[in-house]
């Protein structure tokens, strides 16, 4: 049995190639870069979108900030799994690409 290479052992689904507390660290990190980059984007959007259909005497303003929080909190929560799963090279270039879209307006909302 030979010993893989680590650009194999990147290659595996899920495999990192170092020991057990460096892959704990990694996928920790990820874990909250992902969820401050997806609570954010999140709260952005649960903001913008919490009020439509607001009514009347500022009704609508109130459901902005619901759609807000709750879009900040489920964000958070999906980007700290997410992130934890994907490992860190993909949570940070998809946190850097939503920041990066949010600033120059190209961000999906």
């Amino acid at each position: 049995m030979r010993e893989l290479t680590i650009v194999e052992i990147e290659n595996v689904a899920g495999g990192y190639g170092e020991n057990f507390f460096a892959n704990l660290g990694e996928g920790f990190c990820s874990a909250v870069v992902g969820s401050i980059a997806a609570g954010w984007v999140g709260s952005v959007i649960g903001g913008k979108h919490g009020g439509d259909g607001g009514g009347l005497l500022g009704v609508g303003s109130i459901g902005q900030g619901v759609g807000m929080l709750y879009g900040g909190i489920t964000g958070a929560i999906g980007g700290f799994i997410g992130g934890a799963i994907v490992g860190w090279e993909p949570t940070w270039t998809l946190a850097l690409g939503a920041a990066e879209g949010f600033f120059n307006g190209t961000l999906p909302l």
